[in-house]
């Protein structure tokens, strides 16, 4: 089974990523957005070019706007450019892209597909093949399971376990034990283990490594990296291999 890594944003932290990718064996595709996009630290032109000699670099746009919520014409500009500038920074060819906050539609995939990138990946989950290489799905994203680590509005405090409400029942059709309800370590093994089992083509797992430092989840990333490396027939790939 193939297993893929993939990293938005472009933060400092992405590196230490890239450490225990390369620890374990793995790989991953970064997708990144200039410097000024984000609060500080960002990745450098200099440590973008030394991710794309053991990993994938992917466009995530220049500005990371939600493309559907700007015109056509501006969606283009920043499609096409993010494309360029990745291009200019890695010396090699830029084939994959990725939605900022998962926001497309057929109108966005098109304007993907016209500027020369092989596939896209979105944020749906729990999911291990594709069926559209412009809306690449992912399986497990790295962030807080089952409790809810950010409460932005008043009805948060009443759905403290809204990522277990919405993966429950998918994780019923899996018949995934009962453990994996407890943390997102478990979750992420029995999906693994499921894939594996049921011979499924890809396990993507994603994230932002700003949110892993947040969130104090290095640990149960590094682990569960072991757990993928101490598996039988686990073949490493790119976002781009999954094509």
């Amino acid at each position: 089974m193939k297993f893929t890594t993939s990293w938005d944003d472009g933060r400092k932290d992405d590196l230490r990523i890239a450490e225990l990718l390369e620890k374990y064996g793995a790989t991953g595709t970064f997708y990144i957005s200039p410097p000024d996009t984000h609060e500080k630290p960002a990745l450098s032109d200099s440590d973008i070019k030394m991710l794309s000699e053991k990993h994938e670099v992917g466009a995530h746009t220049i500005t990371h706007p939600r493309l559907t919520r700007v015109s056509l014409e501006q969606a283009r500009t920043e499609i096409e450019e993010s494309k360029k500038w990745i291009e200019s920074v890695t010396g090699k060819p830029c084939t994959m892209f990725c939605y900022p906050a998962g926001d497309e539609n057929p109108e966005v995939r098109s304007l993907v597909r016209s500027a020369g990138f092989r596939g896209a990946r979105g944020v749906e989950q729990l999911e291990f093949a594709t069926k559209d290489e412009f809306c690449l799905p992912t399986t497990l994203q790295v962030y807080p399971f089952p409790l809810r680590r950010k409460y932005t509005n008043r009805w948060h405090l009443l759905d403290p376990v809204a990522r277990l409400r919405m993966f429950y029942p998918q994780m019923r059709s899996f018949r995934l034990p009962l453990r994996a309800s407890l943390s997102w370590l478990n979750l992420a093994k029995e999906l693994f283990s499921y894939a594996d089992k049921s011979n499924q083509p890809y396990f993507h797992l994603w994230g932002h490594s700003w949110e892993i430092e947040k969130y104090g989840m290095w640990g149960h990333l590094e682990k569960f990296l072991k757990y993928v490396s101490d598996q039988e027939n686990v073949v490493y790939s790119t976002n781009t291999d999954l094509l």
